[in-house]
């Protein structure tokens, strides 16, 4: 018997991709209305879609609330299969991950502030106008991206930035504290974000911008331990569901 176990132990050092007898586990930050935990469960409508291209594939999952960089940590290691849900790709994180194909296409990015600072928008008509002004204050979360696109322009611009861990309803926060000016994020998620912050939606204000690219595909994206053919049966479970979602 102990001959067998270490013979099985050796097997998976050496073929770690194919050992996925566990549940994979299916990784999720607290982003309403995409992902999160209500009355102790995983939800949102990107949630759902996951379970459902996993159930379709046949995989067995295990649905983990973690914060952000955590994630990224769980990715960058090989020790256990792993993927996390509505991630964007950029040619950084394709160094170290795999990503299936998109499950959905963000609307455009836009601008949110607070009706008091509305004034300190009103000339600009593009990003790169308001990443040049040092005197605003962009809140936003550490390690994260709003797609190649705006990636560059933050890199190239290099606008004042406050950045903290946790949570996303916690950047309104600071906008109504008057510690940040302004931050991007998707239409889809602004009223439950607002929400969730326990803030007023109505002191909030919209700016779009002409610079702002189309909405950035997500994507599920797992670590280095979860095998291609594995990810070749998510694909066609996405390819499925999703063209059967745009037929209805």
């Amino acid at each position: 018997m102990r001959y067998r176990s270490t013979l099985t132990l050796f097997y998976l050092l050496l073929f770690p991709q194919v050992a996925i007898c566990a549940p994979l586990t299916l990784s999720y930050f607290e982003r309403p209305p995409y992902y999160y935990t209500e009355a102790g469960q995983a939800t949102g409508f990107l949630l759902e879609l996951t379970r459902s291209i996993f159930q379709d594939a046949g995989l067995e999952t295990e649905f983990k609330s973690l914060p952000p960089n955590r994630i990224m940590r769980e990715i960058k290691q090989h020790h256990n299969a792993h993927c996390s849900i509505g991630w964007f790709k950029n040619p950084e994180r394709e160094t170290y991950a795999k990503f299936s194909l998109p499950i959905y296409q963000n609307k455009p990015v836009v601008l949110l502030t607070t009706k008091k600072q509305r004034a300190l928008f009103a000339s600009y008509k593009t990003l790169r106008q308001v990443f040049a002004d040092k005197a605003l204050t962009m809140a936003t979360l550490k390690a994260f991206s709003y797609g190649a696109v705006i990636d560059r322009l933050i890199e190239e611009g290099a606008p004042r930035t406050r950045v903290i861990s946790g949570q996303q309803n916690l950047l309104p926060k600071l906008l109504m504290k008057g510690r940040a000016s302004y931050m991007l994020t998707a239409p889809e998620e602004i009223d439950m974000l607002i929400r969730s912050a326990e803030l007023q939606t109505d002191a909030f204000i919209v700016v779009t911008m002409e610079d702002i690219p189309t909405g950035n595909k997500r994507y599920l994206m797992c670590n280095q331990a979860v095998g291609n053919s594995v990810i070749e049966k998510i694909n066609r479970s996405i390819l499925k569901l999703t063209r059967q979602n745009s037929a209805e």
